[in-house]
């Protein structure tokens, strides 16, 4: 028994034995491999391949001198300077329409007709009137003028002289009022047909022909607004105000002012300041302010919203794009290269700024260089490989190798370059 116990020892130790042999060798086969495959493949990932890292290639901009625009920007509206309901101001059948929908007419441009037989009768009885009043007249002065012959030779008396002078002044009176009911009754046949108030575009309109028209109908026809010029309304908060006016003061003409759409596309830049609001709004803490806007191309429409930019001037110093500056704890920064192309944190102080600009009241000098695109991999210190500055590709020096002779860039992997004879 004790030899059979033996014997089944010395096999269980042999069993561990051979266990821990095939795990060794299966460690060692699994590290070949990793090293392997991370030598052939590529740099390493973590620290030790962040310490082998490629240098981070940016885009530079060099700072320079220059002039920047000082604007204030707000939300507008497009508002038309005019605005008209064009209504009936007679009833009848709107009889005609030689207007169509949306179409550009003038002033004084017929629109509509109402039907004007009812007010052309009107008219003829008035003028009637008016004629039977004036033979009255005529025939009332010549018996007035024989009553003065008669006086004179003392065959009536004053009273019977005085009558007459008093009918005649009463038919005068009758017929300056026979005179303004024609005048009123010739008004409202002309009433009849509809002008255009102003130029500009109408609208859709609202009636169609063969319908009534009234003159309490406060919907009207049609609306026709002016399109050229074109109004801008748009608010400024109070703290700006005092930038406003100054600059209005040393401007000898209207400030310009300028409109861009949602998408930052330059709808017009021919609009003038025409005109600030007389009291400050209480409850927002702005001022409305008013533009004209020449809009022969119709490019504004009313009740368009769109972003206003007022110009008051000028200032001239270091400039860099906008978008370079960056904000963090220490404040706006930009990232700047030395002679070896190492990044630096440059902390700066910024002045009047746009959607392109900025410029740099301290922090940076004319020729410093700042990392426009590349900077989310950026650090203190970093080692960079500029690729563009100002705009323009940098080109790389060829290399050269042991022997002192330019190496041509590889053609592919496992190949060389075919000479030319082949």
């Amino acid at each position: 028994m004790s030899e059979l116990n033996a014997g089944r020892g010395r096999r269980s130790r042999s069993f561990y034995v051979w266990v821990v042999v095939g795990l060794l060798v299966t460690a060692g086969l699994v590290y070949y491999a990793l090293s392997s495959s991370s030598d052939t493949a590529g740099p390493l990932r973590g620290p030790r391949g962040m310490m082998g890292a490629t240098k981070v290639p940016v885009h530079v901009s060099t700072v320079q001198q220059g002039l920047i625009d000082q604007t204030v920007n707000a939300i507008a509206t497009v508002k038309p300077l005019q605005t008209v309901a064009v209504r009936g101001q007679v009833d009848g059948v709107l009889e005609r329409i030689y207007f169509n929908d949306g179409q550009r007419v003038k002033a004084g441009e017929l629109l509509a007709e109402i039907d004007p037989r009812t007010y052309q009768v009107q008219l003829d009885q008035a003028r009637g009137q008016l004629a039977q009043n004036q033979a009255q007249l005529k025939g009332a002065q010549q018996e007035l003028q024989r009553h003065r012959i008669l006086f004179q030779q003392n065959s009536i008396s004053r009273q019977s002289l005085e009558t007459k002078e008093t009918a005649v002044q009463q038919l005068q009176a009758q017929i300056k009022s026979n005179q303004a009911e024609v005048a009123r009754a010739q008004v409202q046949l002309d009433r009849t047909r509809i002008t255009a108030p102003l130029e500009g575009r109408l609208g859709l309109r609202k009636l169609d022909q063969g319908n009534l028209v009234s003159a309490g109908n406060t919907d009207g026809i049609v609306l026709i607004t002016q399109i050229d010029p074109i109004g801008v309304e748009f608010s400024l908060p109070q703290n700006q105000l005092s930038r406003l006016l100054e600059a209005m003061r040393q401007s000898e003409s209207p400030l310009r002012v300028t409109l861009i759409d949602s998408k930052g596309h330059i709808l017009s830049d021919k609009g003038r300041l025409q005109a600030l609001d007389n009291q400050i709004d209480i409850n927002t803490g702005t001022l409305k302010v008013k533009a004209e806007f020449e809009n022969a191309d119709e490019t504004l429409f009313a009740n368009q919203f769109v972003n206003a930019r007022v110009f008051l001037g000028q200032d001239q110093g270091l400039l860099i794009p906008s978008h370079e500056v960056q904000r963090g704890a220490v404040g706006t920064y930009v990232y700047t290269l030395d002679a070896e192309d190492k990044v630096h944190i440059q902390v700066v102080e910024l002045g009047t700024a746009n959607l392109e600009q900025t410029l740099v009241t301290s922090g940076l000098q004319e020729g410093d260089r700042v990392v426009v695109e590349g900077t989310d991999r950026l650090r203190e210190g970093s080692q960079v490989e500029v690729m563009n500055q100002d705009g323009q590709a940098v080109e790389k020096p060829v290399q050269a190798d042991a022997a002192g002779t330019a190496q041509n860039p590889p053609t592919g992997e496992g190949r060389r370059p075919r000479p030319a004879s082949e």
